[in-house]
């Protein structure tokens, strides 16, 4: 499906309808987005040609929120942003118009969506789950499903990741409602081409010849991993990323920066080039950073600092001073508004003079857009991982901060896989990998994610281990099942977080773990955690069902086990095998215990649990 037939669907029998008081989060968009290069959709699920409640989905950093702006610009309806809204609760939708619209008007508004002259683009759908609890954004749905029931026509579009709209499609499928699921494509090679050329400046004739040489070079190497053998083009495999606008900015970024476009040939060939996507991309990541730091930075203001410093000194700033995993640290800090914590130069005078001069500095870089966010997904996804994978503790401390500030995109396993062979990870970056593969997660796609360690049971306190990180993900459509492999250590003394989200996991780990954070805990599939202490931590537990044909479930095994959560959804899933715990209600209806444990149990409602 192309850009217009998803712009007719949403368009058609629609009456504009004047927006009386505008908020920030809901509003008519008064500019169309330029340049917008129009993307194709799959449909995933349509069982009619006009479903009162059209799903979008795709990967983060895909370009979900740029449609959703050029759509209800085009159509002329209002646009709910959800990332910029208050948590979503029962009659959040009305609240909305009720405010929105004047009295005389809102009768029209809420029959217009009824009979199909009226609709609402909604976007962050993601966003909105995680700041609410799953009975709060059920309630949203169920009021999205009152307001729109009957409708002739599409009301409503969705858009947000993979994950969450395929829980959304399986809630309305399950309420009745009609409701159709599409998908972004990735831009093929002519539109990635359109892409660049958009974002790239006007060149000269007579740079043109040479501008299109480097551009479609670029391209080229980065489709060849995904050729078949007896095919010379390029194959619309899964984990091809070329025709996502956040690999397509960091091309014309390069671009954009090097205009000298015979150079960007030379550097890029190599005579021993794989083919792999993900090789060219950290190329480019290097490239750009080696010019920021010795076309720019040098001659503008590290050179007159080094020249204050002896000899010893001034030959050792020369060859540390703004290399790419500084850049990088100091880039994610500006994007998380804290400081830079580590002195880099060990004279404080001039250490002073080169902090000053980076404070003015930094917020041009080119991985940055305003100042103080990444200009892409690829970039913020290469600063992350050099930070996780540097020997600077400050760096590694960083990099675990912005992962928890912002959930990693899939573009995270990729860089890890190449910059991390043969290196020790250090274990508090497992959640960053485990987070950035549910990416993946789509109505015809599974992932796994094993972590083979010793058990608990068999290692000793206090002595150093390692355990394999292994993702599996296979997606049905392409027929393609790929598994990367990640190494970690870890002291099994330590507490490693698993963050709030598990997918399909079977985990050893001979050391301690956090399940959780301040928001619910979400659980996919079937999943299977050992370790010598859990700790437990959210609003809620809730356990989701993959493809709505699986029975989903989680078991916990460890020596100790301690947390609250208020509420577990499907709590019959959950099941809890433990030597001592500090649990209360509900956590304690899904022990296992043993019978030496009874007595201190005695008079809890387990909820039908045994004694093993």
């Amino acid at each position: 499906m192309q850009y217009y037939g998803l712009r007719a669907i949403m368009a058609s029998r629609k009456r504009p309808i004047p927006l009386e008081a505008p908020s920030d989060s809901f509003y008519l968009v008064s500019q169309r987005v330029a340049p917008y290069i129009e993307p194709t959709f799959s449909k995933e699920d349509f069982p009619i040609e006009k479903p009162t409640i059209l799903l979008v989905s795709a990967v983060g950093a895909s370009g979900k929120s740029t449609t959703a702006n050029v759509l209800a610009y085009d159509t002329n309806l209002p646009l709910l942003d959800l990332a910029k809204h208050k948590p979503v609760a029962d009659n959040t939708l009305t609240g909305i118009l009720t405010t929105a619209y004047s009295i005389d008007k809102i009768s029209m508004v809420l029959q217009g969506l009824r009979d199909g002259t009226h609709g609402i683009i909604i976007d962050g759908i993601d966003e909105a789950r995680t700041k609410t609890t799953e009975q709060g954004f059920e309630a949203f749905l169920d009021d999205l499903i009152k307001l729109t029931e009957g409708a002739p026509t599409t009301t409503l579009v969705l858009f947000g990741r993979s994950q969450t709209l395929i829980d959304v499609w399986c809630y309305l499928i399950d309420k009745g409602s009609d409701v159709g699921l599409v998908r972004i494509d990735p831009f093929n090679v002519d539109q990635a081409r359109r892409y660049i050329d958009e974002y790239v400046p006007t060149r000269s004739a007579g740079q043109q010849e040479q501008y299109e040489h480097a551009r479609d070079g670029i391209l080229d190497k980065l489709s060849k991993a995904f050729r078949s053998a007896s095919s010379a083009e390029p194959q619309n495999e899964f984990l091809t990323f070329i025709g996502y606008p956040p690999v397509l900015d960091a091309v014309a970024t390069l671009l954009s920066e090097e205009q000298n476009y015979y150079r960007i040939n030379n550097h890029l060939s190599t005579d021993n080039d794989d083919g792999l996507e993900v090789n060219l991309l950290i190329k480019i990541v290097d490239f750009i950073l080696d010019r920021e730091r010795n076309e720019k930075a040098f001659p503008n203001f590290i050179t007159p600092i080094i020249e204050q410093a002896s000899g010893n000194l001034s030959r050792t700033l020369h060859a540390s001073l703004y290399q790419g995993d500084e850049q990088c640290a100091r880039i994610i800090a500006q994007a998380l508004g804290c400081e830079f914590s580590r002195q880099v130069i060990p004279d404080n005078a001039l250490n002073e003079q080169y902090e000053k001069a980076l404070a003015t500095w930094l917020h041009e870089h080119p991985f940055l857009i305003n100042g103080s966010q990444f200009r892409n997904a690829v970039f913020g996804a290469a600063a992350l991982v050099r930070c996780a994978l540097s020997e600077h503790s400050e760096y590694q401390e960083l990099a675990e901060k912005f992962a928890k500030h912002k959930k990693p995109t899939y573009h995270v396993l990729y860089f890890m896989s190449e910059l991390a062979k043969e290196k020790l990870i250090d274990a508090r970056h497992v959640s960053t990998l485990t987070q950035a593969a549910t990416d993946f997660l789509a109505k015809d796609a599974d992932i796994a994610i094993a972590i083979d360690g010793e058990s608990w049971e068999e290692s000793e306190e206090g002595v150093d281990a390692q355990f394999e990180l292994t993702i599996t993900i296979e997606i049905e459509r392409h027929d393609r099942r790929q598994s990367r492999d990640f190494l970690f250590r870890v002291s099994n003394t330590e507490s490693l977080s698993l963050g709030s989200l598990l997918v399909n996991m079977h985990a050893t780990i001979p050391c301690g773990v956090q399940i959780g954070g301040s928001g619910a805990i979400n659980v996919y599939g079937s999943n299977y955690l050992s370790a010598r202490n859990v700790s437990i931590r959210g609003s809620e537990i809730v356990l989701h069902a993959l493809h709505n044909n699986s029975h989903p479930c989680i078991v916990i095994n460890a020596c100790r086990v301690k947390g609250h959560v208020d509420r577990v959804v499907q709590g019959e899933g959950l099941e809890i095998q433990y030597t001592e715990h500090s649990l209360d209600y509900p956590l304690v209806t899904c022990l296992l215990y043993t019978s030496d444990a009874a007595d201190e149990l005695d008079g809890v409602d387990l909820g039908g649990r045994r004694i093993i």
